[in-house]
């Protein structure tokens, strides 16, 4: 039986599909990490190419998202003294060409899907690909920061080259923080795709 072909995508966003990147980020994500429509509107307009969306025929599956910063903002993040309500207040653009700290805010994929597996390397290639497409708006990426929520976000971090620093404690959980050069994580997504 033949099966019709799937038409998948990565891309920027439009403010049309931000209640279907929220739906699954509520469906995949705890309460304590969910964001408003009004904060990702806010997001969008100050830097439109920080998320990026997975797409199937049409439909979300997959989001990630780099948001850079100064160095102060981003070590501030990742030492848990600045909630990531605030984030949209600090958040730099890519149109001056500047040193910037990339947080890697989220990375999500429709678990409940059969082909998760294959939109999670998807996700990752795309990744690699947008590294090296800040880098040429000019930008010097310095470091990339980012902290697990999960088991899984754990092994994908590791295994794109990161490396677990202090651990993060916020309303009594622990969260590893874990920091990559650009160049770690190109090489290892190489690697990954091998």
């Amino acid at each position: 039986m033949n099966h019709p072909a799937e038409d998948i995508s990565i891309e920027n966003p439009k403010k049309e599909d931000i209640t279907a990147m929220l739906e699954l980020n509520y469906k995949i994500y705890p309460k304590e990490w969910h964001v408003s429509k009004e904060f990702v509107l806010n997001i969008m307009s100050k830097n439109s190419s920080v998320y990026r969306t997975l797409k199937v025929n049409g439909e979300i599956k997959g989001i990630y998202s780099l948001f850079p910063f100064s160095k102060g903002v981003y070590e501030n993040i990742l030492n848990g003294k600045l909630d990531e309500s605030e984030l949209d207040e600090f958040l730099l653009d890519y149109e001056v060409p500047k040193e910037i700290y990339l947080y890697l805010i989220s990375m999500i994929v429709d678990i409940h899907d059969q082909d998760y597996k294959k939109y999670t390397k998807t996700i990752i290639k795309d990744l690699r690909k947008q590294l090296k497409w800040i880098k040429r708006q000019g930008m010097t990426i310095k470091e990339v920061g980012a902290i697990a929520i999960s088991d899984d976000g754990k092994r994908i971090l590791h295994k794109l080259g990161f490396h677990r620093g202090k651990d993060l404690v916020e309303n009594n959980n622990v969260y590893p923080v874990y920091r990559a050069s650009s160049v770690d994580i190109i090489n290892a997504i190489k690697l990954y795709e091998e």
